[in-house]
């Protein structure tokens, strides 16, 4: 039987409310393994940490804490799935809407001559080119080797370099449509990163308050009281906690406290700053060319629209606008969504920015708590320093290497105080009669 499944029966038999002690017993499991899988199941299933006056730990579990956890195994399977299906989408409309953007405009221009040619009339004709300014000039706006960026020109003469474009002309339209994706996809990484460095910069052990600047803890909230936030940096980190004589909790990392190397102390953010939202990676040249082609696109596709009447006249006699006319719909359609699209993006991105602004402004608000502790915090951070220590596991002290025979390995026994006054009295006897 799975571990986990064995701590969950133990908590149900003992009431919700367990000790390490309690599940250890109970499960058969190794202290270590059970102090494992009962903070994991803490973690998932919202129990709570409780500290007695002697120091001890209980762990306290709400009545449904199985419902919570089916939930969110659900939650998180549907997130996967989300995840899975929206990345096809956007590698579909990756390769395709670059592509698309060029096809709708040669159509649409290929359809609107056919369109023009089809007239009989000479008046009709002028009205059309009247109707149609820069209709033929069209080409000379996109033909100019836009697959390899918008600096070269329709003459061939290159223009100056501003700035080394990062994609091609799809890659741009497509980074104009939908962007670029998240710039915080590392943020978890980077969050228990500045965590692990901030435990080992204060030799193992810290206060709960000070891992606030690197989380997403509101001011309020009800994980301040129980410190819950601590759970999953205590699983991570193989952390526990020490209880002062006044109730105060700090918790000691072992692990952290011991390196291989003893070197200068590393300068680390002391606050977690997500990176704001941006529109697009491309170059401002590429994204004139996007939006200019975009804004052409519509344009044409509009008066493909409003010709629709007399493209399905004309259709009769004609191949090609007969294979047009059930596009007119669709082309319309694409030319609105290709602009509506990135400006209902650029509006979203707004609020998303200010997400990211309040919870940059709420870790730096906990930061300059911490500059101004309070008289608990100052007692608190009295306390973590009798805990603190750093130790080096220098070379000189290896007794064991996996790049060694065994043969070749020091046999550290001979170390031993009591060898060396063996070898000592022996040495005496002999230095006598040396000298006699």
């Amino acid at each position: 039987m799975a571990a986990q499944t064995l701590v969950m029966e133990a908590v149900e038999r003992l009431g919700l409310r367990v000790t390490l002690g309690d599940i250890a017993s109970a499960t058969g499991l190794a202290l270590e393994e059970a102090k494992q899988e009962l903070l994991q199941l803490a973690q998932k299933a919202g129990g709570h940490l409780q500290v007695s006056r002697q120091g001890e730990i209980a762990y306290v579990f709400p009545p449904d804490f199985r419902s919570i956890l089916q939930r969110k195994e659900q939650q998180d399977r549907l997130a996967a799935l989300r995840r899975r299906l929206w990345g096809g989408f956007l590698y579909g409309l990756r390769i395709s809407f670059g592509i698309l953007l060029v096809v709708s405009i040669v159509l649409i221009t290929l359809a609107l001559m056919a369109l023009q040619s089809s007239r009989s009339s000479r008046e009709e004709d002028s009205r059309s080119r009247s109707g149609g300014v820069g209709l033929f000039y069209v080409p000379d706006l996109w033909v100019g080797n836009p697959f390899w960026g918008p600096y070269e020109s329709y003459s061939g003469q290159a223009q100056p370099r501003q700035e080394k474009a990062e994609m091609n002309f799809l890659e741009a339209v497509y980074s104009f449509l939908f962007g670029d994706g998240d710039p915080n996809a590392n943020l978890e990484e980077e969050r228990y990163a500045l965590i692990g460095q901030l435990i080992r910069a204060n030799g193992g052990v810290i206060a709960a308050e000070q891992v606030l600047p690197y989380l997403d803890v509101e001011p309020g909230s009800p994980a301040l009281e129980y410190e819950d936030y601590m759970l999953p940096i205590l699983l991570k980190f193989d952390g526990q906690p020490e209880v002062s004589e006044e109730g105060d909790i700090v918790y000691r990392f072992p692990e952290l406290q011991v390196t291989a190397a003893e070197g200068p102390r590393q300068r680390f953010p002391e606050v977690l700053q997500e990176k704001p939202w941006v529109f697009s990676r491309a170059t401002p040249g590429q994204l004139a060319l996007a939006a200019g082609l975009g804004v052409l696109n519509f344009f044409l596709a509009a008066i493909l629209y409003g010709a629709r009447e007399e493209v399905a006249a004309a259709a009769r006699s004609n191949a090609f606008l007969a294979f047009i006319y059930p596009l007119i719909g669709f082309l319309f359609l694409y030319g609105t969504l290709f602009l509506a699209v990135p400006t209902v993006r650029w509006l979203t991105l707004q609020f998303r920015n200010q997400g990211v602004e309040r919870r940059n402004r709420i870790r730096r608000f906990w930061q300059e708590q911490l500059q101004r502790p309070s008289e608990v915090l100052r007692r608190k951070l009295d306390f973590a320093r009798r805990f603190r220590r750093q130790e080096v596991v220098q070379e000189a002290d290896t007794i064991y290497s996996t790049d060694r025979d065994l043969i070749e390995q020091r046999d550290y026994r001979l170390d031993e105080p009591a060898f060396r006054q063996l070898v000592q009295k022996e040495e005496q006897p002999l230095e006598a009669e040396s000298k006699s």
